[in-house]
């Protein structure tokens, strides 16, 4: 198979490469006959499903990873090897197979009912905005989420229209979401590499980042809001290689796109600016150079449009946005620099877990490889940059983002955002990764490095190891109660508590734990406190005092009337590290029993809701006297 490795910068968009592409007519060996392939993506997937049932037991994790990883490769190998040698019509459909296989892992591990952090908080919104039939619905989980109501908008409207659950209904959206990114990959590497044969080599490459298998298969607005980015992208990138209606209809579903992502989720729209705008400069400079078009109305317009969507909804709609996120940011690029002044900010990278060594190893390898494959890919271009559309330069630049974005994993700060854009960066490596597969094909004979058995290899060394870069054991598998997990802390004792609450007393303001708060914001509808510097809610449990007159007075003029506490805090230390957030004062410690027990005994606190693990107390700071109530 032979592609055009040096795309000319004014062919039309349908014209082939000058060394076009042919496809291999020989028939598929046994092994990647699609009998074969659906067969083994079936027992894959059951294999998958049993290491979570072992997960759940507990015992030896190295089990577990063992038969995930047997059951992911069993399932993934056929099906990527039927893309690479298959025509355009078995690689469509195998890379919608691969689409499937890299959803399921995550729908396994909680396929009826949400369990990561940030689900709860978006099924509390989808419920929320059908209850009252209103969108933009305040949510204490996570506050911003009210002011993007595209996925819980798209929620609810499929559940209008289907009956579905809320979940199901979300996980339809979310599913679909995660097909049309894949193919939005194909269509892009398409349009850019100009080779049927790279759109669905960079499908398989994109869908080895870190994030797609468990982090953007969440139900999220990450997930999403970057079907949009790419679709954007997509559009966009047609019409800048074509004119009249072709050119204007492509253009105005990008925009259509760009207000749903607007819409939708705040990171994914900033990396969509910084993206349209990268493009967009980087034309204009090469027409200005050389007077060659190249689309470069089309970038402008559409980085224009965008900013001015963003701005408008940031300014009108979404005011909290700036402050909400300038902390991850700030805050990182700080912990950055102590680290490199010998402060000790950072993190520990591959810190103890159950994850074996072997994945560890390869989580650690797979930047690695990556970066020979981009140095490999800078090497080949460097002498024929002049010949390359500058749209396509400007994409596969931004995927050497994914490099300085491993170094903020050290920071706690900028974690978070790293496994964010890894979703958005890993376009570029895949448009580098197809180009450069491409071109190790064209030699006659083939090197080494450009055998079949090479390429897999180093397919599942980067899949295992983005895989491990992506998520810790408590948010990978399901398992034992484990307190100090948004996964394994989630109890039934803790929803039925929610939900008596609520009954009782309606939805109302409530202190408590980070793990338990989940559990009632999303099952009882209450009101959850977010502990802060400022407002250091801890101080009912985590110090020896109880909270100070000041903050007795802020919680009764804020309305917070309820504490509930979860008395397994006291026995072990939280697995994430605190109980009430970054500024919890007793950080990887355990909370004094008695700290627990002298509850019991202040006048300001009545117990109302006794279960095994969970006390509910009412507060009436009122009655808060200094020999009981702490200091000033």
């Amino acid at each position: 198979m032979t592609t055009s490795t040096h795309p000319p910068t004014q062919a039309p968009a349908d014209t082939p490469g000058t060394a076009a592409s042919t496809q291999d007519t020989r028939p598929p060996a046994r092994w990647t006959s699609w009998p074969a392939v659906v067969g083994a993506a079936a027992v894959g997937i059951l294999v998958v499903g049993l290491s979570y049932r072992l997960a759940a037991e507990g015992g030896n994790p190295n089990i577990r990873y063992g038969v995930f990883w047997l059951g992911m490769l069993l399932a993934a190998v056929p099906v990527t090897a039927r893309i690479a040698t298959g025509d355009r019509v078995a690689a469509g459909w195998g890379v919608a197979l691969l689409g499937v296989l890299t959803y399921v892992p995550k729908f396994l591990r909680n396929p009826g009912a949400p369990a990561y952090h940030d689900e709860y908080a978006h099924w509390r919104e989808a419920v929320d905005v059908l209850s009252t039939g209103t969108l933009f619905q305040p949510n204490s989980i996570i506050p911003i989420v009210q002011y993007y109501p595209g996925t819980s908008g798209l929620t609810a409207a499929v559940q209008r229209l289907t009956g579905l659950s809320v979940w199901s209904s979300g996980q339809l959206v979310l599913f679909t979401a995660h097909m049309l990114v894949l193919f939005a990959v194909v269509v892009l590497a398409r349009v850019h590499l100009r080779s049927a044969a790279a759109g669905a080599l960079a499908a398989v490459v994109y869908a080895l980042n870190p994030s797609e298998m468990y982090f953007d298969t969440q139900y999220a607005y990450e997930g999403i809001a970057v079907a949009f980015f790419m679709w954007i992208l997509a559009l966009g990138s047609i019409a800048a290689r074509s004119s009249g209606r072709r050119r204007t209809a492509a253009l105005a579903l990008a925009l259509l796109c760009v207000g749903g992502c607007v819409a939708t989720h705040h990171l994914t729209t900033l990396f969509l600016v910084l993206l349209l705008g990268g493009v967009a400069a980087i034309v204009a400079f090469r027409r200005w150079r050389s007077k060659t078009a190249e689309g470069t109305g089309v970038w402008l317009v559409l980085f224009g449009g965008t900013v001015l969507v963003a701005v408008a909804w940031v300014l009108f709609v979404a005011t909290p946005t700036l402050t909400y996120l300038s902390p991850y940011f700030g805050g990182s690029v700080e912990q950055l620099s102590g680290m490199a002044s010998q402060e000790d900010t950072g993190r520990v990278v591959l810190a103890p877990s159950p994850q074996p060594l072997w994945e560890r190893g390869l989580t650690a390898l797979s930047p690695v490889i990556v970066g020979l494959v981009c140095l490999a890919a800078l090497l080949a271009l460097r002498k024929v940059l002049k010949d390359w559309r500058a749209d396509t330069l400007a994409l596969m630049a931004f995927g050497l983002v994914y490099f300085p974005s491993v170094l903020f994993l050290l920071a706690p700060s900028g974690a978070e955002g790293a496994r964010r854009s890894w979703a958005f960066s890993y376009l570029g490596i895949a448009l580098i990764a197809a180009f450069m597969v491409l071109r190790w094909r064209e030699r006659r004979p083939v090197r080494w490095w450009g055998r079949g058995w090479v390429l897999m290899a180093l397919f599942v060394v980067v899949l295992v190891g983005n895989v491990g870069a992506g998520l810790n054991d408590p948010y990978r598998f399901p398992g034992p109660f484990r307190w100090g997990t948004d996964t394994n802390s989630a109890s039934a004792e803790a929803r039925t508590v929610g939900e008596e609450l609520s009954a009782r007393a309606g939805r109302v303001r409530v202190i408590t734990d980070r793990y338990t708060a989940l559990q009632l914001v999303a099952y009882g509808g209450l009101d959850v406190a977010a502990p802060s510097v400022g407002f250091p809610a801890w101080q009912l449990t985590q110090t020896p005092d109880g909270p100070t007159t000041q903050l007795a007075a802020e919680m009764r003029a804020a309305g917070y009337d309820y504490l509930v506490v979860d008395t397994r805090m006291a026995e072990e230390p939280s697995f994430i590290g605190d109980n009430y957030g970054p500024t919890d004062p007793l950080i990887g410690q355990a909370t004094p029993k008695e700290n627990l027990a002298r509850l019991d005994r202040v006048p300001w606190a009545t117990r109302v809701i006794t279960t095994e693990h969970l006390r509910v107390y009412h507060l009436d700071f009122f009655l808060m006297n200094a020999p009981m109530g702490g200091g000033s």
